[in-house]
């Protein structure tokens, strides 16, 4: 098996694959915790990881101010939202039991 390009179509796929695995891995988790500690305890970890999000975004070394500026926003905001959809899905999904 070949390696796949970095931003070719296979690896855009694969990508997205992961990052829908990662998010219903991260729900499963989050459901169990809201069962076990409460929904309330949803809000508290949601708060506390998107104070965490600054930690993950890394600057590339040819990326100049205006640009990590920007991709910086977008990680905030995309990250934000992504966050914000597990937990309300986690929290729904523990309010039915």
């Amino acid at each position: 098996m070949s390696e796949i390009e970095q931003g070719s179509a296979e690896a855009v796929y694969i990508s997205a694959l992961v990052g829908e695995m990662m998010r219903r891995v991260l729900g499963d988790a989050l459901v169990d915790l809201a069962r076990s500690k409460g929904p309330a305890y949803l809000d508290m970890f949601a708060e506390r990881e998107l104070a965490r999000y600054v930690d993950l975004f890394r600057e590339r070394a040819d990326d100049t101010p205006e640009t990590t500026k920007m991709l910086r926003a977008w990680f905030a905001v995309e990250g934000c939202a992504a966050l914000t959809q597990v937990v309300e899905r986690a929290s729904a999904a523990a309010k039915l039991d």
